[in-house]
């Protein structure tokens, strides 16, 4: 009798066979479209929960309500026609949001945006998306997301959020996430997300991926004011782990206050001893001087760092690391190299990390992740479950996206060149579906890299960095002790 072992094993020549005969996906045998088959069914066998989990996990800054439309729907009945692209760092008019909007829409990259004019968005804008067919309610914002996310993985996980808190969301928010009274809030803040799909069409642009264009108008996210609640809250709620987002928002109210808010922020991270490990999970930025000030004063004072491929070329080119020029190749749509985000990866964690040569640094894992495929580098003294850390998050991307446990052919695609560099030094390797993950070692760090299988028709792109990043970092083990190791 034939056994499983041996029929994947020629199940997975079949798929390389086609594969390195550079088919499109649309037209690959039925042999091959197992590819994503044969992914779903290594992660199922080889992720593990780890040993030892985190417990108690204190999440801020940012909460509010989603309010999801379709992007080009609410331009339409706002009056607006496809007009030209430009990128705006902050949104001022509507007419500046069709252009921001149609700058990345173009390009299938995800933005956030903040509308400077009050009373224009929440009597204008919001009203106008409240009322259209495909409007819904989700909760928002980094922190709650994420909250959202840990309590769903792992149900006994004490998840603490500490953010502006209204009705609404806390209606939404899953009843075992508790929120100190000082987080709660008479009214929701609202954040508008406007999606699109890919292949979708507005004037004479076409989106080469699905994902979304977000705007708010939010003084209680754009300031931070909850940041002295959530770092008090800590002697009594006693985390094990501590995640930090929601800074992009204030890049909106000027250099003077961001700077003050993230010499504050920084001071109240080197005050937290090792034992708490702290993830910043990153999100769209514009102003280099907001972006420099947080890698020089805050990155190395954090144990985790999470990004996509937008943050972390803009940090390479800001802070004149490997690929700097990526950034502005970013921006022209073109998904990320491998061998290049690696080799980012691996400047982050020697310019910002800890190491012999930088023992006061807390920094010891970045988590990158984009739509295709997700990249991990650590200390491995300091990070265990590393691997199944990273398959984990990019299942969950998948599972999310399609909302659905299943991921198959059918439901979603691989997008990975099936040949590829780990690192710019390394050759070429074929990617195997049987064996979808990769973990390797490069200049004392530790990286491993997981393909995503990506949903075909998604049904939210909200939210995915944070379900993402939750689950990485639930899977993964932290060891307090690892300077005394190094």
């Amino acid at each position: 009798m034939i056994s499983k072992t041996l029929i994947v094993a020629v199940g997975a020549l079949l798929i390389a066979y086609f594969y390195g005969r550079h088919i499109k996906h649309d037209e690959i045998s039925d042999a091959s479209s197992e590819a994503e088959e044969l992914v779903a069914a290594a992660w199922e066998e080889r992720i593990i929960v780890p040993v030892k989990r985190f417990k108690k996990v204190a999440v801020g800054l940012n909460a509010n309500v989603d309010l999801i439309v379709r992007g080009t729907e609410l331009l339409q009945s706002l009056g607006v026609t496809p007009g030209e692209k430009k990128d705006h760092r902050t949104v001022g008019s509507i007419a500046d949001m069709q252009e921001a909007f149609t700058h990345y829409f173009s390009k299938g990259a995800a933005a956030e945006r903040p509308f400077t004019d009050g009373p224009l968005y929440k009597n204008t804008v919001v009203k106008a998306a409240a009322t259209l067919k495909s409007s819904e309610w989700f909760i928002g914002g980094n922190a709650a997301l994420i909250s959202q996310k840990i309590t769903s993985i792992f149900p006994d996980t004490q998840v603490q959020l500490v953010g502006p808190v209204g009705p609404k969301l806390k209606e939404l928010l899953n009843k075992t996430i508790y929120v100190p009274k000082a987080s709660s809030h008479e009214q929701d803040e609202v954040h508008l997300i406007m999606e699109y799909k890919r292949g979708e069409k507005w004037g004479a642009f076409t989106a080469p991926v699905a994902n979304r264009f977000i705007t708010s108008y939010d003084i209680a996210n754009g300031q931070a004011t909850m940041m002295d609640t959530f770092f008090a809250s800590f002697d009594e709620f006693k985390p094990d782990l501590v995640v930090l987002s929601g800074l992009n928002q204030l890049e909106g109210q000027g250099e003077e206050f961001w700077s003050k808010k993230v010499f504050t922020l920084g001071v109240a991270l080197k005050k937290l001893p090792d034992s708490i490990p702290v993830h910043l999970e990153l999100a769209s930025m514009a102003e280099e001087r907001f972006l420099k000030q947080i890698l020089d004063e805050l990155v190395p004072s954090v144990s985790s760092l999470g990004l996509n491929e937008q943050e972390i070329s803009f940090a390479s080119k800001v802070g004149d690391g490997p690929h700097k020029e990526y950034f502005d190749e970013h921006e022209s749509g073109k998904q990320p190299e491998i061998h290049k985000i690696s080799d980012m990866v691996l400047w982050i964690l020697q310019t910002y990390g800890y190491s012999k040569s930088r023992p006061e640094s807390k920094l010891t894992r970045v988590h990158f992740h984009s739509l295709t495929y997700h990249i991990v580098g650590v200390v491995p003294n300091a990070w265990g479950n590393t691997a199944s850390a990273v398959a984990a998050g990019t299942r969950a991307a998948g599972q999310q996206a399609c909302d659905t446990e299943d991921l198959d052919s059918v439901n979603a695609d691989l997008r990975i060149p099936l040949e590829f560099k780990l690192t710019s030094s390394s050759d070429e390797k074929s990617f195997d579906p049987s064996e979808p993950s990769s973990v390797w070692k490069r200049e004392g760090y530790k990286f491993a890299f997981s393909p995503v299988l990506v949903c075909k028709n998604p049904l939210k792109t909200v939210g995915l960095g944070d379900a993402i990043s939750a689950t990485g970092l639930l899977y993964s083990e932290y060891n307090a002790d690892f300077r005394s190791k190094s």
